[in-house]
């Protein structure tokens, strides 16, 4: 039954490209997360990101897709279309929008909006490790503001 499962037609679009070995960190204030980067199912995108390490970026709270935080300023990663577009997110995604430069990192219960509807991106990695700590930090974004977090290799 569960190789069957793994042929469904969900389970190949929203979870097959879910494959890599790459690693980075995530710090923030006095925090730390690890990650896996898809680097086989979502390559240029990973390569792209790997190129741009180590990274500073600004976060705020999204409005509109749930339990997420997105780049407060556009990056040009030089990966004008999208691998593998999603719409409904897994709590410790970490995506990227080519449309605005947005970098985005889920926390939570999450799904692509925007005031104008459902929105999709690219989900190149997800945090594998203190996804609690970094939650806290998310979730710390609407009363406290602006947060950094910085992306470097393992």
């Amino acid at each position: 039954m569960t190789e069957q499962a793994d042929s469904w037609y969900w389970e190949q679009r929203w979870s097959n490209f879910r494959r890599g070995s790459k690693r980075i960190t995530l710090d923030w204030g006095d925090g730390q997360a690890s990650a896996v980067l898809y680097d086989e199912g979502v390559p240029r995108t990973t390569v792209a990101l790997l190129e741009h390490l180590p990274l500073t970026v600004p976060v705020v709270h999204v409005a509109w897709s749930g339990e997420m935080l997105m780049s407060a300023q556009s990056y040009d990663m030089g990966v004008p279309e999208m691998e593998n577009t999603v719409r409904l997110f897994r709590p410790g995604d970490l995506t990227w929008d080519p449309r605005f430069g947005e970098l985005a990192f889920t926390y939570g219960t999450a799904e692509g909006r925007l005031p104008t509807g459902a929105h999709t991106v690219a989900v190149y990695g997800s945090i594998d490790s203190n996804l609690d700590g970094f939650a806290r930090f998310a979730r710390a974004r609407p009363f406290e503001g602006v947060g950094e977090l910085r992306l470097r290799p393992a």
